[in-house]
Protein backbone atom coordinates (compact mmCIF):
# COMPACT_ATOMS: atom_id res chain seq x y z
CA UNK A 1 0.00 0.00 0.00
CA UNK A 2 2.86 2.61 1.03
CA UNK A 3 4.36 1.75 -2.80
CA UNK A 4 1.31 2.40 -4.52
CA UNK A 5 0.61 5.58 -2.88
CA UNK A 6 4.45 6.51 -2.96
CA UNK A 7 5.61 5.89 -6.62
CA UNK A 8 9.19 6.77 -5.85
CA UNK A 9 9.18 4.23 -2.86
CA UNK A 10 11.75 1.80 -5.19
CA UNK A 11 14.76 0.61 -5.73
CA UNK A 12 15.54 3.77 -8.26
CA UNK A 13 16.71 6.98 -7.79
CA UNK A 14 14.81 8.96 -5.27
CA UNK A 15 12.81 12.62 -6.62
CA UNK A 16 15.75 14.20 -5.00
CA UNK A 17 18.31 12.31 -7.22
CA UNK A 18 16.44 12.73 -10.26
CA UNK A 19 15.71 16.15 -9.55
CA UNK A 20 18.98 17.10 -8.92
CA UNK A 21 20.63 15.40 -11.99
CA UNK A 22 17.63 17.18 -13.86
CA UNK A 23 17.55 20.29 -12.47
CA UNK A 24 18.21 22.37 -15.79
CA UNK A 25 15.60 20.18 -17.94
CA UNK A 26 12.94 20.44 -14.81
CA UNK A 27 13.66 24.20 -14.39
CA UNK A 28 13.39 24.65 -17.57
CA UNK A 29 9.76 22.58 -18.05
CA UNK A 30 8.75 24.56 -14.56
CA UNK A 31 9.47 27.84 -16.77
CA UNK A 32 7.51 26.96 -19.77
CA UNK A 33 4.35 26.24 -18.24
CA UNK A 34 4.74 29.15 -15.51
CA UNK A 35 4.45 31.16 -19.19
CA UNK A 36 1.62 29.12 -20.55
CA UNK A 37 -0.70 29.00 -17.47
CA UNK A 38 -0.65 32.09 -16.71
CA UNK A 39 -1.09 33.63 -20.27
CA UNK A 40 -3.96 30.81 -20.78
CA UNK A 41 -5.45 30.93 -17.41
CA UNK A 42 -5.44 35.05 -17.76
CA UNK A 43 -7.78 34.13 -21.08
CA UNK A 44 -9.98 31.91 -19.72
CA UNK A 45 -11.10 34.11 -17.17
CA UNK A 46 -11.71 37.16 -19.39
CA UNK A 47 -13.91 34.23 -21.07
CA UNK A 48 -17.04 34.27 -18.30
CA UNK A 49 -17.16 38.11 -18.36
CA UNK A 50 -18.70 37.86 -21.61
CA UNK A 51 -22.02 36.12 -20.45
CA UNK A 52 -22.11 38.86 -18.00
CA UNK A 53 -24.76 40.94 -19.65
CA UNK A 54 -26.26 38.15 -20.06
CA UNK A 55 -26.12 36.96 -16.74
CA UNK A 56 -27.56 37.73 -13.21
CA UNK A 57 -25.03 35.32 -11.49
CA UNK A 58 -22.19 35.84 -13.84
CA UNK A 59 -22.22 39.69 -13.29
CA UNK A 60 -21.69 39.43 -9.37
CA UNK A 61 -18.37 37.23 -9.85
CA UNK A 62 -16.88 39.95 -12.74
CA UNK A 63 -14.49 41.77 -10.21
CA UNK A 64 -13.26 38.38 -8.71
CA UNK A 65 -13.13 37.25 -12.42
CA UNK A 66 -11.26 40.32 -13.40
CA UNK A 67 -8.44 39.95 -9.99
CA UNK A 68 -7.59 36.75 -10.91
CA UNK A 69 -7.05 37.42 -14.34
CA UNK A 70 -4.90 40.55 -13.59
CA UNK A 71 -2.35 38.37 -11.42
CA UNK A 72 -2.01 35.80 -14.09
CA UNK A 73 -1.23 38.88 -16.94
CA UNK A 74 1.17 40.15 -14.43
CA UNK A 75 2.52 36.84 -13.58
CA UNK A 76 3.01 36.12 -17.39
CA UNK A 77 4.78 39.12 -18.39
CA UNK A 78 6.97 38.69 -15.06
CA UNK A 79 7.83 35.18 -16.00
CA UNK A 80 9.16 36.27 -19.22
CA UNK A 81 11.90 38.76 -17.13
CA UNK A 82 15.41 36.36 -17.15
CA UNK A 83 15.77 37.83 -13.67
CA UNK A 84 12.58 36.14 -12.62
CA UNK A 85 13.67 32.37 -14.20
CA UNK A 86 15.04 31.30 -10.84
CA UNK A 87 10.95 31.93 -9.18
CA UNK A 88 8.96 29.78 -11.83
CA UNK A 89 8.13 27.43 -8.90
CA UNK A 90 7.06 30.31 -6.29
CA UNK A 91 4.99 31.60 -9.18
CA UNK A 92 3.28 28.06 -9.88
CA UNK A 93 2.45 27.88 -6.78
CA UNK A 94 0.99 31.41 -6.90
CA UNK A 95 -1.05 30.83 -10.24
CA UNK A 96 -2.80 27.51 -8.34
CA UNK A 97 -3.45 29.48 -5.28
CA UNK A 98 -5.48 31.95 -6.91
CA UNK A 99 -7.27 29.48 -8.63
CA UNK A 100 -8.47 27.78 -5.77
CA UNK A 101 -9.16 31.02 -4.22
CA UNK A 102 -11.35 31.70 -7.00
CA UNK A 103 -12.83 28.31 -6.56
CA UNK A 104 -13.45 28.41 -3.10
CA UNK A 105 -14.77 32.22 -3.54
CA UNK A 106 -17.31 31.23 -6.18
CA UNK A 107 -17.94 27.87 -4.01
CA UNK A 108 -19.06 29.19 -0.68
CA UNK A 109 -19.23 32.80 -1.08
CA UNK A 110 -20.96 33.82 -4.28
CA UNK A 111 -22.95 30.83 -4.94
CA UNK A 112 -23.32 28.82 -1.82
CA UNK A 113 -26.55 27.03 -2.91
CA UNK A 114 -24.83 24.84 -5.56
CA UNK A 115 -22.18 22.16 -5.36
CA UNK A 116 -18.55 23.18 -6.05
CA UNK A 117 -17.56 22.45 -9.61
CA UNK A 118 -14.63 24.21 -10.79
CA UNK A 119 -12.81 23.49 -7.10
CA UNK A 120 -13.10 19.82 -8.77
CA UNK A 121 -10.96 21.05 -11.62
CA UNK A 122 -8.70 22.38 -9.74
CA UNK A 123 -7.80 19.26 -8.15
CA UNK A 124 -7.32 17.65 -11.04
CA UNK A 125 -5.26 19.94 -13.31
CA UNK A 126 -2.91 21.44 -10.03
CA UNK A 127 -0.64 18.40 -9.28
CA UNK A 128 -0.65 17.83 -13.06
CA UNK A 129 0.16 21.18 -13.58
CA UNK A 130 4.44 20.99 -13.07
CA UNK A 131 7.50 19.55 -11.38
CA UNK A 132 7.98 19.67 -7.58
CA UNK A 133 8.84 17.35 -4.94
CA UNK A 134 5.20 15.10 -4.41
CA UNK A 135 5.26 15.54 -0.62
CA UNK A 136 5.04 19.47 -1.20
CA UNK A 137 2.55 19.28 -4.11
CA UNK A 138 0.34 16.65 -1.80
CA UNK A 139 0.49 19.50 0.93
CA UNK A 140 -0.54 22.10 -1.32
CA UNK A 141 -3.54 20.00 -1.89
CA UNK A 142 -4.57 19.32 1.40
CA UNK A 143 -4.24 22.61 2.27
CA UNK A 144 -6.75 24.11 0.21
CA UNK A 145 -8.98 21.31 0.92
CA UNK A 146 -8.91 21.75 4.48
CA UNK A 147 -9.73 26.17 3.79
CA UNK A 148 -12.44 24.91 1.71
CA UNK A 149 -13.99 22.03 3.43
CA UNK A 150 -14.06 24.55 6.65
CA UNK A 151 -16.12 27.53 5.04
CA UNK A 152 -18.16 25.09 3.25
CA UNK A 153 -19.31 23.55 6.28
CA UNK A 154 -19.87 27.30 7.54
CA UNK A 155 -21.02 29.16 4.66
CA UNK A 156 -23.09 26.41 2.98
CA UNK A 157 -23.80 23.57 4.97
CA UNK A 158 -26.55 22.22 3.07
CA UNK A 159 -23.75 21.27 0.55
CA UNK A 160 -20.75 20.60 2.60
CA UNK A 161 -20.54 17.19 2.69
CA UNK A 162 -21.20 17.05 -0.88
CA UNK A 163 -18.44 18.92 -1.68
CA UNK A 164 -16.08 17.43 0.97
CA UNK A 165 -16.68 13.79 -0.73
CA UNK A 166 -16.67 15.24 -4.34
CA UNK A 167 -13.44 17.17 -3.16
CA UNK A 168 -11.44 14.69 -1.64
CA UNK A 169 -12.64 12.05 -4.36
CA UNK A 170 -11.05 14.22 -7.16
CA UNK A 171 -8.13 15.49 -4.34
CA UNK A 172 -6.59 11.66 -4.19
CA UNK A 173 -7.39 10.85 -7.69
CA UNK A 174 -5.42 14.33 -8.97
CA UNK A 175 -2.44 13.86 -6.53
CA UNK A 176 -2.09 9.96 -7.30
CA UNK A 177 -2.02 11.09 -11.16
CA UNK A 178 -0.15 13.98 -10.61
CA UNK A 179 2.70 11.71 -8.32
CA UNK A 180 3.01 9.64 -11.26
CA UNK A 181 3.52 12.01 -14.22
CA UNK A 182 6.05 13.47 -12.02
CA UNK A 183 7.83 10.72 -11.67
CA UNK A 184 7.38 9.86 -15.78
CA UNK A 185 8.91 13.36 -16.74
CA UNK A 186 11.68 12.47 -14.45
CA UNK A 187 12.74 9.00 -15.67
CA UNK A 188 12.14 10.60 -19.41
CA UNK A 189 14.33 13.63 -18.31
CA UNK A 190 17.12 10.95 -16.63
CA UNK A 191 16.82 8.47 -19.59
CA UNK A 192 18.06 11.96 -22.35
CA UNK A 193 20.68 13.34 -19.67
CA UNK A 194 22.15 9.56 -20.01
CA UNK A 195 21.67 9.07 -23.60
CA UNK A 196 23.46 12.04 -23.83
CA UNK A 197 26.12 11.28 -21.71
CA UNK A 198 27.00 8.07 -23.71
CA UNK A 199 27.23 9.61 -26.83
CA UNK A 200 29.21 12.59 -25.28
CA UNK A 201 31.26 10.84 -22.80
CA UNK A 202 34.59 7.91 -23.71
CA UNK A 203 33.82 5.12 -22.50
CA UNK A 204 37.56 4.47 -21.16
CA UNK A 205 38.31 7.10 -19.72
CA UNK A 206 35.25 8.93 -18.85
CA UNK A 207 36.14 12.07 -21.00
CA UNK A 208 34.43 13.93 -23.03
CA UNK A 209 34.84 11.95 -26.79
CA UNK A 210 35.94 13.50 -30.42
CA UNK A 211 32.17 14.10 -31.37
CA UNK A 212 32.02 16.07 -28.62
CA UNK A 213 35.16 18.37 -29.01
CA UNK A 214 33.64 19.07 -32.41
CA UNK A 215 30.34 20.44 -31.13
CA UNK A 216 32.41 22.55 -28.65
CA UNK A 217 34.45 23.77 -31.69
CA UNK A 218 30.84 24.31 -33.67
CA UNK A 219 29.77 26.04 -30.50
CA UNK A 220 32.36 28.36 -30.35
CA UNK A 221 31.81 29.92 -33.76
CA UNK A 222 28.84 31.49 -32.09
CA UNK A 223 28.53 34.54 -30.97
CA UNK A 224 27.77 34.40 -27.42
CA UNK A 225 29.63 31.74 -26.69
CA UNK A 226 32.49 31.56 -24.25
CA UNK A 227 35.82 31.45 -25.73
CA UNK A 228 38.62 29.34 -24.59
CA UNK A 229 41.54 31.44 -23.18
CA UNK A 230 44.44 28.65 -24.39
CA UNK A 231 44.26 24.97 -25.25
CA UNK A 232 46.56 22.67 -24.14
CA UNK A 233 47.74 18.92 -26.31
CA UNK A 234 48.26 16.38 -23.72
CA UNK A 235 49.94 13.25 -24.67
CA UNK A 236 51.33 10.07 -23.25
CA UNK A 237 54.19 9.10 -23.85
CA UNK A 238 55.51 5.88 -25.01
CA UNK A 239 51.72 4.50 -24.88
CA UNK A 240 52.75 2.13 -28.04
CA UNK A 241 55.61 0.66 -25.59
CA UNK A 242 53.19 0.19 -22.77
CA UNK A 243 50.74 -1.65 -24.58
CA UNK A 244 53.01 -3.63 -26.49
CA UNK A 245 55.31 -4.62 -22.34
CA UNK A 246 51.91 -5.15 -20.76
CA UNK A 247 49.16 -5.41 -23.30
CA UNK A 248 46.31 -4.04 -24.11
CA UNK A 249 44.28 -4.63 -20.62
CA UNK A 250 47.17 -2.84 -18.91
CA UNK A 251 46.90 -0.12 -21.56
CA UNK A 252 43.10 0.07 -21.16
CA UNK A 253 43.42 0.25 -17.10
CA UNK A 254 46.48 2.93 -17.84
CA UNK A 255 43.87 5.05 -20.09
CA UNK A 256 41.23 4.49 -17.45
CA UNK A 257 43.48 5.85 -14.60
CA UNK A 258 44.69 8.60 -17.07
CA UNK A 259 40.94 10.08 -17.15
CA UNK A 260 41.07 10.10 -13.10
CA UNK A 261 43.18 11.90 -12.88
CA UNK A 262 42.26 14.11 -15.46
CA UNK A 263 38.59 14.37 -14.06
CA UNK A 264 40.32 15.68 -10.89
CA UNK A 265 41.85 18.22 -12.10
CA UNK A 266 38.10 19.69 -13.80
CA UNK A 267 37.13 20.18 -10.25
CA UNK A 268 39.80 22.55 -9.60
CA UNK A 269 40.83 24.04 -12.61
CA UNK A 270 38.38 25.41 -15.68
CA UNK A 271 39.70 22.85 -17.77
CA UNK A 272 37.08 20.41 -20.48
CA UNK A 273 39.18 17.46 -21.47
CA UNK A 274 38.65 15.42 -24.76
CA UNK A 275 40.22 12.18 -25.50
CA UNK A 276 40.89 13.24 -29.02
CA UNK A 277 42.66 9.77 -30.37
CA UNK A 278 44.62 6.64 -29.22
CA UNK A 279 46.74 8.57 -26.20
CA UNK A 280 46.13 11.95 -27.46
CA UNK A 281 44.18 14.40 -25.31
CA UNK A 282 42.84 18.28 -26.07
CA UNK A 283 42.37 20.73 -22.86
CA UNK A 284 40.74 23.56 -23.25
CA UNK A 285 40.97 26.34 -20.52
CA UNK A 286 39.15 29.09 -19.62
CA UNK A 287 39.77 32.84 -18.05
CA UNK A 288 43.95 32.14 -17.88
CA UNK A 289 46.53 34.02 -18.60
CA UNK A 290 49.51 32.55 -20.84
CA UNK A 291 51.39 32.28 -17.55
CA UNK A 292 49.12 30.49 -15.80
CA UNK A 293 48.19 28.80 -18.55
CA UNK A 294 52.11 26.74 -18.24
CA UNK A 295 51.78 26.44 -14.46
CA UNK A 296 48.62 24.46 -14.92
CA UNK A 297 50.17 22.33 -17.52
CA UNK A 298 53.20 21.80 -14.91
CA UNK A 299 51.19 20.95 -12.53
CA UNK A 300 48.98 18.39 -14.48
CA UNK A 301 52.80 16.98 -15.70
CA UNK A 302 53.68 16.81 -11.99
CA UNK A 303 50.41 14.43 -11.20
CA UNK A 304 50.64 12.38 -14.03
CA UNK A 305 53.96 11.81 -13.24
CA UNK A 306 53.32 10.73 -9.29
CA UNK A 307 50.65 8.42 -10.32
CA UNK A 308 51.22 4.85 -9.92
CA UNK A 309 49.51 2.94 -12.32
CA UNK A 310 49.50 -1.10 -11.63
CA UNK A 311 53.08 -0.62 -10.44
CA UNK A 312 54.12 1.22 -13.36
CA UNK A 313 54.99 4.95 -13.93
CA UNK A 314 53.89 7.12 -16.75
CA UNK A 315 54.31 10.76 -18.40
CA UNK A 316 53.12 13.00 -20.92
CA UNK A 317 54.73 15.43 -23.00
CA UNK A 318 52.07 19.23 -22.83
CA UNK A 319 51.93 21.47 -25.45
CA UNK A 320 50.41 24.90 -24.77
CA UNK A 321 49.11 27.35 -27.25
CA UNK A 322 47.56 31.08 -25.96
CA UNK A 323 44.89 32.48 -27.74
CA UNK A 324 43.26 34.73 -24.98
CA UNK A 325 44.10 37.91 -26.28
CA UNK A 326 43.29 36.80 -30.08
CA UNK A 327 40.43 37.41 -32.24
CA UNK A 328 40.12 33.26 -33.39
CA UNK A 329 37.33 32.40 -35.63
CA UNK A 330 38.60 28.46 -36.29
CA UNK A 331 39.81 26.96 -33.07
CA UNK A 332 41.10 24.17 -35.05
CA UNK A 333 44.64 26.02 -35.91
CA UNK A 334 44.93 26.87 -32.12
CA UNK A 335 44.66 22.89 -31.43
CA UNK A 336 46.68 22.35 -34.24
CA UNK A 337 49.09 24.78 -32.62
CA UNK A 338 48.99 23.12 -29.41
CA UNK A 339 49.66 19.56 -31.40
CA UNK A 340 52.80 21.39 -33.17
CA UNK A 341 54.14 22.08 -29.96
CA UNK A 342 53.49 18.79 -28.11
CA UNK A 343 55.74 17.50 -30.83
CA UNK A 344 58.64 19.94 -29.88
CA UNK A 345 58.15 18.50 -26.20
CA UNK A 346 59.04 15.23 -27.66
CA UNK A 347 61.59 16.26 -30.02
CA UNK A 348 62.89 17.68 -26.77
CA UNK A 349 62.65 14.75 -24.88
CA UNK A 350 58.86 13.72 -23.34
CA UNK A 351 58.03 14.59 -19.91
CA UNK A 352 57.67 18.53 -20.37
CA UNK A 353 55.89 21.03 -21.01
CA UNK A 354 56.23 23.55 -24.29
CA UNK A 355 54.57 26.73 -25.16
CA UNK A 356 54.10 27.48 -28.89
CA UNK A 357 56.94 29.45 -30.31
CA UNK A 358 55.43 32.43 -31.92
Amino acid sequence: MKKWLNPFGNQGKTYIQLAADNRKATEEYNEKMLSALSLIGGILLLLPLLAAPFSSTKAGAVPAYLLAASVYFALFFLSRLPVMKKYSLCGLYIVFSVFFMLAIFLSVIHSPGMRATILLGAFCIMPLGFIDRPGRMNLFVVFWFAVHTILAFYLKPQYALDDVINSLCFAILGCFLGNMMVRVRLESYEASRLLTIEKETDVLTGLFNRRKLFETLALLETADAEKPSGILMVDIDYFKSFNDSYGHAAGDRCLSRFGEVLLKFTQNFRLHFYRYGGEEFVAMAYGYSEKELSAIAESLRIAIQSTDVDGHQITISIGAAYCGDEQVLNYEKVIDRADQAVYAAKRTGRNRVCLEQK
